[in-house]
């Protein structure tokens, strides 16, 4: 009897012990699905976790994602933890495998997340089906429609750089992929000369402790113009696939493609400084972002002839003259301006043709640059000195100017107004240190040095004279009388012309040394004023003329006519030219040419005086 009733009590037990080991069996994977809400706006994105719980080693099995009919899948990234635990004296083994998906809605209203399946040792585990509601755009989901509860592992940046190499806490954060380095453009298929916005991010799920070290691509292909480098890391919230990352923007810079095709950006590097404090030393890690492909379009055919590749942009065209009512020789500022949004560095605006009856001096150009909302925008401002040489009205005719705009894609001419100047006869007595012309000879010619000679008239010998021995008899201090009024008599009878002439060579070395002297001050304008006064001076002395009413070339004529040699007429035609550029054009030139001029006119001077 103690026999079997032994047999008896060692069955029960065995029995009792395969009872309690089925359900372990039963149960030896456990399958979830979950989603981070119920509802998600149409342009939203939705974050989905299958979790697959192991109780013993071996082949993870196959598991198959559902058919998403309602949904696009946009990512997708897996982790594995493995966990040992004794309980009552026996190790207990279980292995989490978590996959995460991100979704995008298809359509909107009610949406269904099908079934997955899992094949594990010859059995099927599948989840449960999940009811979504699509919001339309811009309908936030309701705060009950939210689940509180974040996914365990995300990877939102599959297929950028090295995945082994995006684990810059792994001391922090272990497994976790936090970092990354983005480029992006505004505009993959721009025009040829249309900007191209470039901008380097860094996304991180914490808080990087700096930026060591920024190396920027080459960008040989592109003229660029910097829009954004913040020197401190500000960040912004994003939301990137379901999960919350801070974005630091590095750089940002506004490209303009110099030619057409298939241009690629390479990488950006960055060294990001990671680690807090004493628990977490800091250290050093880069990364790389991933490289940019742009397709540069050809600007479309039907160009105008007149076309310049450089004008592509959005650009408005003015232009405008200042005094309108001026006396002949005062200047005239005409003012091309070119505003709006492109590179302005490039944009070629057009010519003033020659007008007849205005002396045309060298244009200046200034370029200002601005930006705004991320665009480059431009002035370029053209101003060039205009002379009037006759009386009456000239015109300045319309300008044109053709561009292409990359935003309508289409080429367009911008024309100016016509500009009318309303030309007075110039006042007598005009200083000469106006922008006239410097005319020197009057419109009758040359007139030639005339040299007034006295008579002389022929005495009677004295001896034949009654009174003069009584003269021989008068005390030397007579004659000294008589000497001095002679001289008295003869210099008041020399010609002021002739006194001219004679001190015309002095006059104009007195105002050399003027001008020296205000060289010394640095008044550029004064200097070349009175260095021309004393050549026009000189001549008016010389040839006793009043220096009005001539033109460059008639003065040149009446030069050569007068006898000097043609090639000294240019040279002082050349010196006056100089004189009125340098007064009247911005930013007069160097100490150095002022000094050459003064060496110049000197050399003239000596010249004309031999001749």
């Amino acid at each position: 009897m103690r026999g079997g009733v032994s047999l008896k009590r060692i069955g029960s037990a065995f029995a009792v012990a395969l009872l309690a080991s089925m359900p372990a069996l039963a149960a030896e994977v456990d399958l979830s699905a979950s989603v981070d809400s119920n509802e998600v706006e149409l342009d939203g994105t939705l974050t989905m976790q299958i979790t697959a719980t192991y109780n013993s080693k071996g082949d993870p099995g196959h598991l198959q994602l559902p058919a998403f009919g309602s949904f696009d899948v946009v990512n997708t990234s897996s982790s594995e933890q493995v966990s040992f635990q004794f309980m009552n004296g026996a190790p207990s083994f279980k292995r989490t495998v978590v996959t995460s998906l991100a979704l995008t809605p298809k359509r909107q209203g009610d949406a269904t997340i099908e079934p997955a399946r899992l094949d594990y040792n010859g059995r099927a585990y599948q989840t449960q089906p999940i009811k979504i509601k699509v919001l339309p755009v811009g309908q936030q989901p309701s705060a009950s429609a939210r689940r509180q509860r974040q996914p365990q592992q995300q990877n939102p940046f599959v297929g950028f750089g090295d995945p082994n190499a995006m684990d810059p806490f792994g001391d922090v954060h272990p497994g976790q992929r936090d970092l990354i380095l983005l480029a992006s453009v505004d505009n993959e298929r721009p025009f040829v000369g249309q900007q191209v916005t470039y901008s380097l991010y860094l996304l991180a799920r914490g808080q990087p402790g700096g930026i060591e070290k920024l190396q920027q691509p080459r960008l040989d292909n592109f003229w660029t113009e910097e829009i954004e480098a913040p020197q401190q890391l500000v960040a912004e919230s994003k939301i990137i696939d379901g999960v919350p990352y801070h974005s630091y923007l590095l750089r940002k810079r506004a490209l303009f493609p110099l030619r057409a095709g298939k241009v690629a950006i390479e990488p950006a590097e960055v060294g990001v400084l990671t680690g807090f404090g004493v628990l977490f030393p800091r250290g050093s890690v880069k990364r790389a972002s991933q490289p940019v492909n742009l397709d540069v379009q050809p600007l479309p055919p039907g160009k105008p002839a007149a076309f310049d590749p450089g004008n592509v942009g959005q650009w408005q065209l003015t232009a405008t003259a200042q005094p309108i009512d001026v006396a002949v020789g005062a200047p005239v500022t005409l003012r091309l301006l070119a505003t709006g949004r492109g590179n302005v560095r490039d944009l070629r605006l057009p010519k003033v043709p020659a007008i007849q009856g205005l002396r045309a001096y060298d244009a200046t150009t200034a370029d200002k640059e601005t930006v705004e909302k991320g665009q480059v925008n431009g002035t370029r401002t053209v101003e060039q000195l205009l002379v009037p040489e006759r009386t009456g009205v000239i015109a300045i005719p319309a300008l044109a100017m053709d561009i292409f705009d990359p935003v309508l894609k289409q080429y367009r001419t911008l024309h100016t107004e016509a500009l009318e100047l309303r030309v007075a006869p110039a006042a007598p007595g005009t200083a000469m240190a106006t922008p006239l012309a410097q005319n020197l000879l009057s419109g009758g010619g040359v007139r030639p040095i005339r040299l007034h000679l006295g008579s002389a008239s022929l005495w009677t010998p004295p001896w034949s004279r009654p009174w003069f021995f009584p003269l021989l008899a008068l005390p030397p201090m007579g004659l000294l009388l008589a000497f001095g009024f002679s001289k008295a008599r003869q210099m008041l009878r020399i010609d002021p012309n002739e006194k001219r002439v004679r001190l015309a060579r002095s006059a104009a070395s007195k105002r050399l040394l003027g001008a020296k002297a205000l060289l010394a001050k640095g008044d550029a304008a004064a200097f070349y004023a009175e260095v021309a006064r004393s050549l026009t001076g000189y001549l008016a002395d010389k040839q006793n003329v009043a220096a009005a009413g001539l033109t460059r070339e008639e003065l040149s004529a009446a030069l050569i006519a007068r006898g000097h040699p043609e090639e000294l007429s240019r040279r002082l035609t050349r010196i006056l030219d100089d004189c009125d550029r340098a007064r009247f054009s911005r930013g007069s030139e160097a100490a150095t040419a002022r000094e050459a001029m003064l060496g110049r006119a000197e050399t003239i001077l000596s010249e004309l005086d031999r001749a």
